[in-house]
């Protein structure tokens, strides 16, 4: 194992409308504004000091996940057992302000990872603009093959596979969270989407209205999904990547019962790991409605 991942970290996008994505992240999803120059935007989430990266670019799209390491890991040590992997690693410091050092890698369909100890705590606050998360709660990525992602997570990182949809959407956590990491194989490559935990059910509904104020079409939801029973809806930002907002994800507290902590919306007893096939009216939405067209 390269290292000993404990949670998702952040999402490094490149942005097209910069001034607009500011704005977005800022007044309507609700993240505190951390550092800003001109080109790059950077803000925190609840207890994270960095959640969110924005870099101008050429073009709009996923640049870098930002996952924490066990805080007994040694930065030096990691890139030396990633390069002993066969993977190029190199340590690199104060790319980032709340992160004086990081090991940058790349996955099978070469996303770029930087590896890190926890950043400084920002200490959480609700009293700001937007919906106001709780935290970043996981990101979806394209990728050529779920089964050769899984593997390189779960070899290389130590995270574990929460549920399947058959053999090509693949959940995977690095904590109790039920996934920290989603990968789907496609023709396509990169984000699928990023999503925002919330506090509960009454916040994901005020998430709704806040979103209304802003003029912010909402693509799907609220709904609840079978691999992880997590409520949810999703919108778009101003570059067009998809934000999902969530609570009620499963958790699994005790790992070595390997299973899920029970909840009454649960359809197994206890609730395991699984494959989950697409023909199965709980899978995806079990309040109904499936995954619109554009979001396929």
């Amino acid at each position: 194992m390269v290292a000993r991942v404990i949670k998702l970290g952040f999402l490094g996008l490149d942005v097209l409308r910069f001034d607009e994505m500011k704005h977005h992240y800022a007044q309507v999803v609700g993240l505190t504004p951390t550092a800003d120059t001109p080109s790059e935007a950077f803000f925190a989430c609840g207890v994270d000091s960095m959640a969110i990266c924005l870099r101008k670019a050429g073009a709009a799209g996923a640049r870098s996940v930002g996952l924490v390491v066990a805080p007994d890991e040694d930065l030096a040590a990691v890139a030396a057992r990633a390069r002993a992997a066969g993977l190029a690693a190199e340590v690199k410091s104060d790319l980032f302000g709340s992160i004086p050092a990081c090991v940058e890698i790349a996955d099978p369909d070469g996303n770029t990872i930087f590896l890190y100890p926890d950043a400084a705590p920002a200490g959480m606050s609700n009293s700001g603009p937007g919906v106001q998360p709780l935290k970043l709660g996981h990101t979806a990525f394209f990728v050529k093959d779920a089964r050769e992602s899984a593997r390189f997570y779960t070899e290389a990182l130590g995270f574990r596979w929460s549920d399947w949809l058959e053999d090509f959407f693949v959940f995977m956590r690095c904590n109790a969270d039920h996934h920290a990491m989603n990968f789907l194989t496609s023709d396509r490559r990169g984000l699928y989407h990023v999503a925002f935990e919330l506090k509960d059910f009454a916040h994901l509904g005020r998430s709704c209205d806040i979103l209304a104020e802003h003029g912010q079409r909402i693509l799907w939801g609220p709904g609840r999904h079978g691999m992880g029973h997590n409520i949810f809806n999703y919108h778009r930002d101003p570059d067009g990547n998809i934000i999902e907002f969530f609570t009620e994800l499963d958790r699994m507290s005790d790992e070595s019962l390997g299973y899920f902590d029970p909840r009454p919306y649960h359809t197994d007893f206890p609730q395991r790991p699984k494959v989950w096939q697409r023909g199965d009216p709980m899978t995806i939405n079990s309040w109904g409605a499936g995954t619109p067209p554009e979001m396929r």
